[in-house]
């Protein structure tokens, strides 16, 4: 026998049309006008949290990544300036100067950060000396601006 067929033999008959009518809305026009526009308002509102939540989330997502991003950049040349801050005062000073500015560019306070003539080059020469990736010291002169 086929199993269609034998679905259909045993398939129970509909339930009887029971039509209701709902009690009668006594509310005044004002009330249910009221009651539509506050519904409708409640609607809007989780529409706009929802629109709200996905762009904030965008935001520190962004954020996060910039941030990480940054961080590495400059990872390696402060890994291998504070090997050398053991040793030489030179670089320690040096050091004490640009991992702050460094760090502050990172957390993304600052784009860059000025210096005079002196100090910029002073901190490029000796920066120079050190055995680092030559992009090191090429990221590091996108946030140090020499101040004319």
């Amino acid at each position: 026998m086929d199993p269609i067929i034998n679905d259909i033999e045993n398939t129970r008959a509909p339930d009887k049309v029971i039509k209701e009518r709902l009690l009668d809305d006594d509310r005044s026009e004002f009330e249910k006008q009221t009651d539509e526009a506050l519904y409708l308002s409640l609607q809007e509102l989780k529409e706009q949290e929802e629109i709200n939540s996905i762009y904030e989330d965008e935001i520190i997502n962004t954020y996060t990544n910039e941030t990480r991003n940054r961080k590495e950049l400059f990872r390696e040349l402060l890994f291998d300036l504070n090997k050398l801050t053991k040793f030489d005062k030179d670089i320690k000073e040096i050091y004490e100067i640009i991992e702050p500015i460094i760090d502050t560019y990172c957390g993304q306070f600052i784009n860059f950060c000025e210096l005079d003539e002196e100090t910029y080059d002073n901190i490029f020469k000796i920066v120079g000396t050190v055995r680092t990736n030559k992009k090191n010291i090429e990221a590091l002169k996108t946030i140090l601006i020499k101040n004319h």
